[in-house]
């Protein structure tokens, strides 16, 4: 079983340069993720969470309810893959254009901001996270792809899965080629 961990500030700063390192290999980061802000903050349900069309800093619990309860359910969240999600909400805030595309919705069966969640299937969805809605989705994608170094593993090589990982390689050339933001 993991250990319960409460997240520093130099285990925050740490994770977050190694992302941040991730991102730029995969061609993801851009000067307005450089300068997002990730906090600590002292208590929190999830693991984190992004500030979308408020602040927009990416906000870390120090303690987490849900980190707590996957303790004890035998489940493990690492710091690196909450970052992973969250600055995908951040890319997604920045590049809102290719959000509302057709080859987004076609990828990720509705529109980015659609609160439609559907029931999970391995064949479609990479976490039961990324049933929840097609945002939740992308970031789920999003993480893996970095995690994965951009190399789908087999279990997740299906239509439906390898149609996301389309989309964000695609992204990474759109953002790559200097695409404005917004």
């Amino acid at each position: 079983m993991s250990k319960i961990h409460i997240i520093t500030h130099a285990r925050l700063n740490r994770a977050t340069r190694k992302v941040a390192g991730e991102l730029k290999r995969h061609r993801l980061w851009t000067n307005r993720l450089r300068n997002l802000p990730v906090v600590l903050v002292p208590v929190g349900f999830a693991h984190g969470w992004i500030w979308v069309g408020g602040t927009g800093e990416i906000c870390i619990p120090r303690v987490s309810l849900l980190k707590m309860r996957d303790f004890f359910m035998g489940n493990y969240t690492s710091l690196a893959d909450v970052l992973r999600h969250e600055f995908a909400h951040a890319i997604a805030d920045c590049h809102r254009g290719l959000f509302r595309s057709r080859g987004f919705s076609t990828a990720y069966g509705s529109a980015y901001e659609s609160k439609i969640s559907s029931e999970y299937d391995p064949k479609i969805h990479i976490s039961c996270y990324a049933a929840t809605s097609p945002s939740e989705d992308f970031a789920e994608n999003l993480m893996h792809f970095i995690r994965h170094r951009g190399n789908l593993p087999p279990k997740h090589s299906t239509p439906a899965i390898r149609r996301k990982w389309r989309f964000i390689n695609a992204l990474r050339r759109e953002i790559e080629s200097g695409r404005a933001c917004w």
